[in-house]
């Protein structure tokens, strides 16, 4: 399972980067792995998520937390995809955005190509674009 995680402070007013995120169809600008996001029913959306050559399609629950600034998902079936965007004005022109994921290969062969894989961190690269996205 990979577990990531990231900080970082994105040159947006908090009110800016808080509609990008709440807005769960536009994820795949900015998520890596994530290349299509559709909404099922209030709070559900099916994601389709690319890992390497394979594609897997998960049905996700995702709850905003307004007053916390918090986007929270969790996948409704197989291997684990879950996460949490975390918000924070830093000052009016600044956001920190925390990025946490926690995604279950799907298979043994995903497995040991997750645990011997050398990629970049996704959670900093998805921190890096939305920055763009948003400035």
């Amino acid at each position: 399972m990979t577990h990531q995680q990231a900080t970082s402070v994105v040159a947006a007013p908090i009110r800016t980067v808080e509609s990008r995120v709440r807005d769960v169809l536009g994820w795949p600008r900015f998520m890596l792995g994530v290349e299509q996001v559709t909404e099922i029913s209030f709070g559900r959306y099916r994601f389709v998520v690319r890992n390497g050559s394979r594609t897997r399609t998960v049905d996700v629950a995702v709850t905003a937390h307004p007053r916390e600034h918090r986007i929270v998902w969790c996948a409704l079936n197989g291997p684990r995809f879950d996460g949490e965007l975390r918000l924070a004005e830093v000052d009016a022109d600044h956001t920190r955005v925390r990025l946490t994921l926690r995604v279950e290969p799907l298979g043994l062969l995903a497995g040991l190509a997750d645990m011997v894989s050398s990629s970049a961190d996704a959670a900093t690269i998805d921190l890096r674009r939305l920055d763009d996205l948003v400035a």
